[in-house]
């Protein structure tokens, strides 16, 4: 039972009201990460619910029946030709995970990296370089088993799940739009965000040969997204920046007559006699005021006497 807070009294609130709320207000970050979370845990339930269904009946295989078909069914396949049949996948793939340590770690790192992003861009950005970079990586994913020859044997069978393509565009994507920012990491300190970056898509390319090669490629391809995409935001972010002052307005008050250098201070002698002699033009121009009026000043007697009463 979930309750809405109210001043006076606890209000029941259903599970739909709760999502609703709960979407409405709720970060984009907190909200990818209970969607990866959520789609995980019904999965579980799933395996957990036909395993025991194939245990009571003895029905042969069926435990694999969720990953074998339903996860199949929403991963992203290698193949171009399977994607006409299932084209949900190259998207929905991004929110899959089957092992705890999977998604665990693509949490942390969600997490973490999400916060630094949410430091400097907004959670619209962060949601559309989620589901955009991580489908750009499943894209990259699919070109390289289709144009390399080690993959041909596999191409039809290879599927690719998981947010981590998703998460290394974020972290791409904000490595190079402030990539003299810096984390705190356990027993290292302050390290750059871009160092960071840098050595996990070091990690990715020495590891293709080793294992996992779909995963490290998608992963790369969420670089690549993030690195082209980043001077994008650089350059909207300057476009609402206060313009600078023209050289030319610089330059009208180094010019005034008004204007005093001040490579060495006044004597007591030069003050007296400045004054004196703007005290003096001043009592000119009042005379001037009183007898035609101020429209019958000229412009250098106004900016004179503006400057004056500062």
């Amino acid at each position: 039972m979930f309750f809405r807070q109210s001043p006076f009294q606890r209000e029941p609130l259903s599970f739909k009201d709760f999502l609703k709320h709960y979407f409405k207000w709720s970060s984009r970050l907190t909200q990818l990460i209970a969607i990866n979370i959520g789609v995980f845990v019904v999965i579980l339930l799933l395996k957990a619910i036909f395993g025991l269904i194939g245990f009571l009946f003895e029905i042969p295989g069926l435990s694999d029946f969720v990953s074998l078909h339903i996860v199949h069914f929403f991963s992203c396949p290698a193949s171009f030709s399977a994607l006409l049949f299932r084209p949900w996948g190259i998207f929905t793939s991004l929110f899959m995970h089957e092992s705890f340590w999977h998604i665990f770690f693509n949490m942390l790192m969600l997490y973490v990296i999400g916060s630094q992003f949410r430091l400097f861009l907004n959670d619209k950005q962060l949601l559309i370089t989620y589901i955009f970079g991580g489908i750009f990586g499943n894209l990259v994913y699919m070109v390289a088993y289709n144009l390399f020859p080690v993959f041909q044997p596999v191409v039809d069978s290879s599927v690719a799940i998981g947010a981590s393509g998703s998460i290394m565009a974020i972290m791409a994507l904000i490595s190079i739009y402030r990539p003299n920012h810096r984390i705190r990491l356990i027993l290292l300190g302050d390290v750059k965000l871009i160092w960071i970056t840098l050595f996990f898509v070091l990690v990715d390319f020495l590891s293709i040969p080793k294992g996992n090669a779909g995963g490290h490629i998608a992963h790369l391809g969420g670089v690549i997204y993030g690195f082209f995409i980043a001077p994008a935001y650089y350059k909207k972010a300057h476009l609402f920046r206060k313009p600078k002052r023209k050289k030319k307005q610089r330059m009208k008050y180094a010019t005034s007559r008004n204007y005093q250098p001040h490579s060495r201070p006044e004597t007591d002698e030069e003050f007296n006699q400045r004054r004196a002699e703007n005290e003096k033009k001043i009592d000119i121009i009042l005379d001037k005021i009183s007898k035609h009026g101020y429209d019958a000043l000229s412009k250098e007697e106004k900016e004179f006497l503006f400057q004056q009463k500062k």
